[in-house]
């Protein structure tokens, strides 16, 4: 009975935690777009979509992504006039990028309540993301590959302008998710039980040390990459709490299931616009890898008050900042 109620504890203290960020911030990203927020966002992201190969019109895509979800920018993506279409390089330049760069104002604040500011978030995931996808249109461009013509399959139908409906579907998706963070919780509590947990934790301990990122962050890492960041970063916001994680693990698996999460649905979900299984997947992880050792190792001998004023907040507990095992 104990572990049952411990079990209820933690699915809501994690919904909780998510919760009291989404909401808010799916509201406040509705009134912006209803104040034409997006508008003006997109007037300064269209003149820069020249230096990733694409045409001017898809900055509008580029937008809703970032500021709501890749569901709601595909959906924009299927609904604009575009003569010539997208070549297969093209589709995955963009497919990479949204990626990288959807859905950052919820996301960028689930890793501020984990403990890492939303600057150094904004600077990986965005700035980062898309100089990744400027050198990658340039190695496309150069030689010629993907140059056949993308081809698009995106079954989605325009956003209802109903207020209404946009609540129902704010609320349908919240209940999917609850549903799932009790599914998660369940799942980590038997693989506990059975001995799965550590048998990850042993499996992982050598890939993650590799990059930089101690052990005990590894569930957190399985769940962020497979599921997405909503998930592990709400057991994160958990964990960290308890003061078991370092600082520099916490920053680090951020960063990882930052550019990398959900690897199955949003890979799936690139992939109906056309663009290539193996950037989108692939090349992904690598630049992620290669992207998140690299922080890393920079930083590492950076005292803790540089990490402290640039990298990480007050919501990492003071114990996460000694020594460890």
């Amino acid at each position: 009975m104990k572990k049952i109620k411990n079990i209820v504890k933690n699915i809501f203290e994690i919904t909780y935690e998510l919760f009291r960020i989404m909401i808010p911030t799916l509201i406040v990203v509705k009134i912006l777009q209803e104040f034409g927020f997006v508008d003006i966002l997109n007037n300064f992201l269209s003149p820069l979509m020249f230096l990733v190969g694409l045409p001017e019109e898809i900055g509008i895509v580029v937008t809703t992504t970032i500021l709501t979800s890749p569901y709601t920018g595909l959906a924009v993506l299927a609904g604009l006039p575009l003569e010539n279409g997208l070549t297969s390089a093209q589709a995955s330049v963009l497919g990479l990028l949204i990626l990288f760069a959807h859905s950052l104002p919820i996301e960028a604040l689930i890793c501020r309540r984990a403990g890492v500011r939303i600057r150094a978030t904004i600077f990986v995931r965005l700035i980062l993301g898309f100089l990744f996808c400027v050198m990658l249109y340039q190695f496309l461009n150069a030689t010629n590959l993907l140059s056949s013509q993308a081809t698009i399959i995106i079954p989605f139908s325009e956003p209802s302008p109903i207020l209404l409906d946009w609540v129902i579907n704010q609320i349908k998706t919240l209940f999917i998710i609850f549903i799932i963070i009790v599914l998660i919780v369940i799942l980590i509590e038997i693989f506990k039980y059975i001995g799965i947990q550590r048998l990850i934790e042993l499996s992982l301990k050598p890939f993650l040390n590799l990059i930089g990122v101690g052990e005990r962050a590894s569930t957190i890492a399985v769940v962020g990459v497979t599921l997405g960041i909503g998930f592990g970063g709400g057991l994160l916001i958990q964990e960290v709490k308890s003061g078991k994680i370092k600082y520099k693990d916490v920053f680090g698996v951020i960063m990882l299931i930052g550019m990398l999460h959900s690897v199955i649905e949003d890979t799936g979900l690139v992939s109906l616009m056309g663009a290539n299984i193996f950037i989108t997947l692939l090349l992904r992880c690598i630049l992620t890898l290669l992207c998140v050792y690299l922080i890393l190792k920079i930083f590492s001998n950076y005292s803790e008050e540089f990490w402290k004023k640039y990298l990480v907040n007050d919501n990492i507990p003071k114990q996460s900042y000694g020594n460890i095992s």
